[in-house]
């Protein structure tokens, strides 16, 4: 306690700078690997149909996250400060503009979190069907138990980070393994391809699947201040982890090819599981099972972590409450956790969590382009700014990342209108709450 006439000392809003590449390649892990590659297979497959296509496709959604991947290491080394992409539309555009950015970006962060600890309940629940009435206090106490542990200190989190994406890469390898390795019978017969004449929208339903099961290629980004010499590791946590990630699915999706063949893999809805029963048998629910709630407790620890350093952000800028900026000795934005935690928990408890999700890819592309806006209005606001990683081929590769991914948010809300407009709602819904926390600092 402080003496009389003597000030209490300021509360620490700096964060440990302890990190290091292999937890930005383990976070970006973590953040990308999810059920979407255990499922997207199949849909996707059934777009493209020939085997030579299925292949090409998933590497071309490789490339684009890498060329999206430039762009945002340019910014995340111009600005490495903690909170995304937040920080660079503050940057660039000013306060509301980041505001909006911030909070489209906490609800995409926050989403899978709530639902990657139902999906690990469901998971779990196929082996262990008893548990069926306690799936969202199971769901909420996993979200809890993780909570817990990032309370304890960001050196413990990492460990954790690293590890979970370790065990997750080996599981999804060791699938692929058994699919190569065990003779298993194929679904023969040819594949009708789609006609002429819905060629091409076959082919932009299928980018679009691929291009959302790639993002999290940029996990890294959040936690640019806790990254011991950021601007170097950043890139190549960004590109490592891209290029696990893109060897992974490619492997993924050639052995579910070899399982199952290109007709079955058209037909299946879950394609690891349909290749795991074919491979395992009887025991082909316990591997998918154990597989799925891995890879789902391992993106719930990364975006908590993640969602975390966005309200921190937020906070420690005046755009939220200023206490939600207090670090602890440890280096946990503990303030911050404990709201996003409570947020995740409220929407496990309310039953949103699926629309939530749904509205997710609308935030992440929209993110993506408010990112190369930035980029491009820094380049022009603040030409002579320090840059230690220059985007190549700069303004094409931008200008055509950018038109890619408006081209793709254009596509979700033709397919999707109704969760397109609630998805505008909500980004509109961030004005009035910016209007009433700048209310009140000025009081």
């Amino acid at each position: 306690m402080a003496s009389p006439g003597t000030a209490a000392p300021a509360a620490r809003t700096s964060l440990l700078p302890v990190l290091g590449l292999f937890f930005g390649i383990a976070v970006t892990i973590g953040a990308t690997l999810g059920v979407g590659i255990l499922r997207q297979p199949g849909p996707v497959a059934s777009y493209l149909r020939a085997p030579w296509l299925i292949m090409l496709m998933w590497f071309v959604g490789a490339i684009y996250s890498a060329c999206g991947a430039s762009n945002v290491s340019e910014l995340a080394t111009m600005i490495p400060r903690a909170g995304g992409f937040y920080v660079y539309a503050r940057q660039a555009m000013g306060d509301y503009a980041g505001f909006a950015v911030g909070w489209s970006d906490f609800l995409a962060n926050i989403a899978p979190a709530s639902y990657g600890a139902m999906a690990a309940v469901e998971f779990l629940q196929r082996l262990v069907p008893a548990i069926a009435p306690f799936a969202v206090l199971l769901a909420t106490g996993a979200i809890l138990a993780f909570a817990v542990m990032q309370w304890f200190g960001v050196r413990l989190s990492a460990r954790v980070q690293q590890a979970a994406s370790a065990i997750a890469a080996l599981a999804l390898l060791g699938l692929v393994v058994a699919c190569f390795l065990v003779r298993a019978p194929t679904a023969a017969g040819p594949v009708s391809p789609p006609p002429a004449g819905s060629f091409l929208a076959m082919m932009v339903l299928a980018i679009q699947s691929i291009a959302v099961t790639y993002d999290g290629w940029y996990e890294s980004i959040y936690f640019a201040e806790e990254t011991r010499h950021a601007t170097r590791e950043l890139p190549r946590a960004m590109f490592g982890g891209l290029a696990l990630v893109a060897g992974i699915y490619l492997l993924l999706n050639a052995a579910f090819l070899r399982a199952l063949g290109p007709a079955g893999l058209a037909a299946s809805k879950f394609a690891a599981a349909d290749a795991a029963r074919l491979i395992f048998g009887r025991a082909s629910e316990i591997v998918i099972s154990v597989v799925g709630v891995v890879i789902l407790l391992t993106l719930l620890n990364s975006v908590l972590m993640s969602s975390t350093r966005i309200l921190f952000a937020l906070s420690r800028d005046g755009l939220l409450w200023r206490r939600t900026a207090v670090v602890a000795e440890n280096g946990t934005p503990r303030p911050a956790l404990a709201l996003a935690t409570l947020v995740a928990i409220g929407l496990v408890l309310s039953g949103t969590v699926d629309r939530l999700i749904a509205l997710a890819g609308f935030f992440y592309v929209s993110n993506y382009c408010w990112a190369y806006v930035s980029l491009i209005v820094l380049r022009r606001t603040q030409p002579a700014a320090a840059r230690p990683f220059r985007v190549f081929a700069y303004p094409a590769l931008t200008l055509l990342t950018l038109a890619g991914s408006l081209a793709f948010l254009v596509g979700a809300v033709v397919s999707d209108r109704r969760n397109s407009l609630y998805a505008l709602l909500l980004l509109m819904a961030s004005f009035p709450v910016r209007s009433l926390f700048r209310a009140r600092r000025k009081d």
